[in-house]
């Protein structure tokens, strides 16, 4: 200290310094701490924070693992927040740290019941009537038992044993109505029961709504719409009410105060998830699709601070493919409710619709590691994985997403679609046949197994599977599809016509049904039919782009291009994204002697898509029709970088680099890799069948090209390649009758012409 300078200590009062000791062992008290934690908790729960409220109590387990009575209330939020196997994780947890918690047994036994484990609720009941012998609600959960286990008349016998001990619970009034129907009573006995519940406890919501379901029945509408009416002003929170109104309002024929009561609902409980998608459901279900984004403006507009009408109002927007609405709603969710799944989801939702594939993959990708356990992340993330083209990654999550929900068959159907893309038909009849055998009544699982059998040219198989789906499900439109193919590969146009019919009368939408109809058409030479046909479906459903694309590639192919430009702007007016309508506009341009246009227009989209390999690819055909073939190579290699296993590129990389004598090597690996891409296509067959000719192995070639003419008899280039393997091992008989039907069928071509003049060179 300097010399001279005098230290001044602040004076406290020997009580006022005790108080501060006090308040500092007091935070350094765990026992403090943790009831702090707990008490906050419960305030949270009680204003129904929920989040909030999970947040305090696993605080307080922070401080200590082993508090039961957190462990307990986290529980019993996690249940209310609908997280049933965190609840009973939480549960069992409780009862093993305070086996005297009878409260808890009594929940636990409850969730078992429910959860078709029927013994061990038994074993808590038996647990708490040890302890408490007059414990009502044990005898109510034995009865609950014992309706697990279709065992009502005794279950009647343990409610009534509840009764005695506790006459006044509202609950178990209700319960005893619900048996007393089961074993045939008198309904005025069931009613009576219910009123009493409701008497009992108005604010209690069940009581209402059984009574309403009975009344209903009875025919007395009026009688149920006032209890559901009184169930929504007892309990204006519980939704049941509310959607049990709306049905009853549907079944009496009156759409307009269904919708009134669900519109309410999301007004009054805009903070709920479930209340935000009812009105939208609704509208769904009744055909009002068309409806819902001004509703839901509305409600936005009114309820600015609501998280969930946003993510409804943006799913809708998404739905219709209204990008520019839908991105201020999203980037306000991403801003202020970021940190949820659902928004991720919703984030890399409209980075697909806007063309921005990789951040999409990227989005859901981080979104997985914030939430590994999310089975919709994962699905997210396999289906921004599935759009890029990354098939590993796609096919991981959809593994990871059915491990987290094995009974949940999206994450399979997605697993099957990458075996069919991939050819892989053993893979694909491998996951029906474990589909199959967990759910015998699963449908589409069979019409994997009926797909895999088609692929590999087994019709009858395959006949029989999806004749099994039909039978399961009678309105199945891929069913009826699939047979109609069946129909349209044996020549019975008729049959296969009918029924194609059926399954666009069951989805006017069914793309796959109306080809069916149209390639009948084409088989018999009515082009103008399936163009009428096409335009009856168009006015149908007019805001289906597909179908536009689909009327665009028949003009196309009806050397028609005016048209199909038209019709291929039309569906670029519906979703700026189809690259589909993108490609038919380009070929429209070409027949139309414009290519440069067409590269153009693709260039433009690849600048949009800057990794999308498939529109490199389609660039590079263009140039190489053009006769470009410097600029068609350069253009498949940037194809490759992106997506070094894309078939397209390397098969006709491959066939261009054989043409301008280039490494006959690196040809073979390309081609390699196309044919394991694509194993039934003739294209790879005759790309790879052309390499081993180049590099001397014409036995190889020979029998590789031998299976795949005959299934593809009329290409002239497979035709030429044959003859040609033939005149190298000896059999010049064979390869004049090849090189012969090569020229004829295309003889103005260059194929035509190598041909001719092979012919002339060996005679």
């Amino acid at each position: 200290m300097p010399k001279g300078t005098s230290l001044h200590l602040r004076s406290f009062s020997i009580p006022a310094l005790m108080c501060l000791l006090l308040i500092s062992g007091c935070n350094r008290d765990p026992n403090v701490r943790k009831q702090k934690y707990l008490e906050s908790g419960k305030r949270y729960e009680k204003d129904e924070k929920y989040k909030e409220a999970t947040i305090q109590f696993a605080n307080a387990l922070k401080v200590d693992r082993n508090f039961a009575d957190a462990h307990y209330e986290l529980g019993k939020t996690y249940l209310k927040m609908g997280s049933v196997m965190a609840g009973y994780t939480e549960l069992l947890r409780t009862v093993d740290l305070a086996p005297k918690n009878l409260q808890a047994r009594i929940d636990l036994g409850n969730l078992q019941v429910a959860g078709g484990v029927p013994d061990k609720a038994l074993d808590q009941a038996k647990a708490v009537l040890a302890s408490d012998p007059k414990n009502a609600d044990a005898y109510a959960l034995i009865a609950a038992i014992d309706e697990r286990k279709n065992d009502p008349k005794e279950a009647l016998g343990q409610i009534q044993r509840a009764l005695q001990i506790d006459p006044n619970r509202s609950s178990f009034h209700t319960t005893l109505a619900l048996i007393q129907a089961q074993t045939g009573q008198a309904p005025a006995n069931t009613e009576d029961e219910l009123r009493k519940a409701v008497a009992l406890d108005p604010a209690q919501p069940v009581p209402h709504l059984v009574l309403a379901s009975l009344l209903e029945r009875r025919g007395d509408r009026a009688g149920a719409e006032q209890q559901y009416q009184d169930a929504i002003k007892n309990a204006p929170k519980d939704l049941r009410a509310r959607e049990g109104l709306a049905r009853l309002y549907l079944r009496a024929g009156d759409p307009g105060r269904a919708e009134q009561t669900l519109r309410q609902a999301a007004e009054d409980l805009s903070d709920s998830d479930i209340a935000a998608a009812m009105l939208n459901d609704f509208y769904l279900q009744t055909g009002k699709a068309g409806e819902a984004e001004a509703a839901y403006a509305k409600l936005v507009s009114d309820h600015p601070k609501s998280g969930p009408l946003k993510v409804v109002y943006a799913k809708i927007l998404l739905s219709r493919h209204e990008v520019d609405k839908a991105t201020p709603v999203i980037a306000d969710l991403v801003k202020n409710n970021g940190g949820t799944p659902e928004v991720q989801i919703l984030n890399a939702s409209l980075q697909l619709d806007s063309g921005k594939v990789d951040a999409a993959t990227e989005t859901m990708q981080k979104a997985a590691k914030d939430f590994p356990q999310s089975f919709e992340v994962q699905l997210a993330l396999a289906k921004a994985a599935r759009v890029k083209g990354d098939l590993n990654l796609a096919q991981t999550s959809y593994q990871t997403a059915s491990k987290l929900r094995p009974n949940d068959v999206s994450a399979l159907e997605g697993l099957a679609e990458i075996a069919n893309l991939r050819h892989d038909n053993s893979q694909l009849a491998q996951i029906a046949d474990e589909s199959i055998k967990a759910r015998p009544n699963y449908a589409p699982a069979y019409l994997w197994r009926g797909t895999a059998a088609a692929n590999q040219n087994d019709p009858g198989k395959a006949e029989a599977d999806f004749q099994t789906a039909l039978k399961l499900s009678p309105d199945n439109v891929p069913a009826l599809v699939e047979l109609a193919q069946l129909r349209l590969q044996a020549h019975k146009l008729p049959e296969a016509v009918d029924l194609a019919e059926r399954a666009l009368n069951k989805d006017p939408n069914s793309i796959s049904a109306l080809n069916v109809v149209l390639n009948a058409d084409m088989i018999t030479n009515q082009p103008a039919k399936a163009e009428a046909r096409l335009q009856q479906q168009i006015a149908k459903t007019p805001q289906n782009e597909s179908l536009y694309v689909e009327l665009a590639a028949l003009q196309n192919g009806m050397k028609d291009p005016q048209g199909a430009s038209a019709s291929a702007q039309k569906a670029l007016s519906l979703n700026p994204n189809d690259e589909a309508a993108v490609q038919a506009v380009a070929v429209a341009s070409t027949q139309l002697g414009n290519p440069d246009a067409a590269i153009a227009l693709w260039q433009h989209w690849i600048e949009q898509h800057p990794k999308d390999a498939a529109a490199l690819s389609i660039v590079a055909q263009i140039e190489e029709s053009k006769g470009d073939k410097t600029k068609a190579q350069d253009y498949y290699r940037q194809a490759l970088k992106l997506e070094p296993e894309q078939v397209l590129a390397s098969n006709n990389l491959a066939f261009l680099m054989l043409d301008s004598g280039q490494n006959v090597d690196e040809a073979l690996q390309l081609a390699q890799t196309a044919r394991r891409g694509a194993p039934n296509s003739p294209d790879t067959a005759d790309t790879l069948a052309w390499v081993y000719y180049y590099k001397g192995r014409f036995l190889t070639a020979r029998d590789l090209l031998e299976e795949t003419v005959k299934t593809t008899p009329q290409n002239a280039s497979i035709q030429y390649h044959l003859g040609m393997i033939y005149s190298k091992t000896g059999d010049k008989a064979s390869a004049a009758l090849h090189l012969k039907k090569a020229e004829s069928l295309d003889p103005n071509s260059k194929t035509g012409k190598d041909a001719a003049t092979a012919l002339a060179q060996m005679s």
